[in-house]
């Protein structure tokens, strides 16, 4: 009897290791995420603080990293009227900054709504954290504004050539032109600071504060960017909603090969030239997985350091804008040239306003939050933009699951 319960051990042992090797779904799973988190981290979202416990948490953060040594001093303009970040929003705060000669230094520069530009030094920084938080910031054609409305030509059917028999008639097919009138909008985040954070000389505040709005801000332009849509209030029509957008389903029921041969040969040669893939997580996840007749992966991991991957040879972004739950359960591919075509165009430079005696209704307690009670300061960020897709024929998206 012992043999046979050694013997048993010895089968069980076996069994499980066996059973540790196999790939199971749920360990495929798992690879597949691993993947994805390796190459695609996860994008930095925007959380503003509206609470004293909300900023003090977010600084204890920021404090542990190197970014907390104290600002340089900055060689703008305005660096060298005001130094830092700090004095600059106590000067907006208190509006009694003047400089040496006794002119105020620090006016609102024709900004509506009282509101005061602020340094060039903080709007570069800001500009380059949304480009980097954001991959659509990256792909997009950006193109300032120098108006509140401007009219630019918009592209509405593409040129056509012909044969022509001897001596005939030769015909003229010009690409079609509409215009498309840019209109900017005023996108805002308020930042709710303790006065002690701004009174904190040790801090970076430039850093600090621009990490804050860059993130509201850039994933906002972003969603905007992508499905924006003017019938649920939002002020832009994005990719996915804008007229002439050439659309895709699914051949069966789970996504395949064929689809995305579909999505990438739905453009024209023209179009689809410099074309990006822009997607979920979610929806690379199942890509991923995907094989062509021959059995060769649609995703190609990349072949160096530093090199794009790709999906059946085109480049894609991830975009954590991007809905996993159209029609319930589904996501979206997009494919198009944003460099060309979706344009993000900043009209003003950024502005704020400070105020330390503002108040809001806080639903969560039924009572009114105010900055003066709470010993806070009240930051309101704006930046006037506007995004607008030039020719929605020359983006093609699927719809998949």
């Amino acid at each position: 009897m012992d043999e046979i319960m050694h013997s048993i051990k010895e089968l069980r042992k076996t069994l499980e290791s066996k059973i540790d090797s196999c790939i199971t779904k749920e360990k495929a799973e798992n690879i597949v995420s691993d993947i994805i988190n390796n190459l695609h981290p996860a994008q930095r979202q925007a959380v503003v603080p509206s609470t004293t416990d909300e900023v003090l948490e977010r600084f204890a953060q920021f404090s542990k990293s190197s970014k907390n040594a104290p600002e340089t001093p900055w060689t703008s303009e305005y660096g060298r009227k005001f130094g830092g970040m700090k004095n600059f929003l106590l000067a907006a705060k208190d509006r009694n900054f003047f400089a040496e000669n006794g002119k105020a230094v620090l006016s609102e520069s024709g900004v509506s709504g009282g509101g005061y530009l602020v340094p060039t030094d903080f709007s570069n920084n800001v500009a380059r954290i949304m480009g980097e938080i954001s991959p659509i910031m990256q792909i997009a054609n950006v193109m300032p504004m120098g108006s509140w409305k401007r009219q630019l030509p918009k592209q509405t059917a593409n040129l056509t050539v012909g044969w022509v028999a001897e001596n005939g008639i030769r015909g003229v097919a010009n690409p079609a032109f509409g215009q498309i009138e840019q209109v900017a909008k005023v996108l805002a985040t308020v930042i709710k600071c303790t006065d002690e954070l701004i009174r904190d000389s040790a801090v970076n505040l430039t850093q600090f504060l621009s990490e804050l709005v860059a993130e509201a801000m850039a994933l906002e332009i972003e969603r905007v960017a992508l499905v924006g849509d003017t019938a649920a209030g939002d002020p832009f029509k994005g990719v996915y909603n804008t007229a002439g957008l050439n659309n895709v389903d699914m051949a069966g029921t789970a996504v395949s090969f064929d689809d995305i041969a579909n999505l990438i040969f739905k453009l024209s040669d023209a179009n689809a030239a410099g074309s990006v893939l822009v997607l979920s997580r979610t929806g690379l996840s199942k890509l991923l997985k995907l094989k062509d007749s021959n059995g060769n992966y649609l995703w190609q991991p990349p072949a160096a350091s530093g090199v794009q991957p790709t999906i059946w040879n085109t480049p894609y972004v991830v975009s954590s804008k991007i809905p996993n739950d159209i029609d319930g359960d589904k996501t979206i591919a997009l494919f198009g040239r944003f460099n060309r075509h979706l344009l993000i165009s900043p009209r003003q430079e950024m502005t704020v306003k400070v105020s330390q005696d503002a108040s809001s209704w806080n639903t969560d307690t039924s009572s009114a939050d105010s900055a003066f009670m709470l010993d806070q300061t009240w930051l309101r960020f704006t930046q006037a933009l506007s995004i607008d897709v030039t020719f929605g024929e020359a983006f093609s998206c699927l719809t998949f699951k």
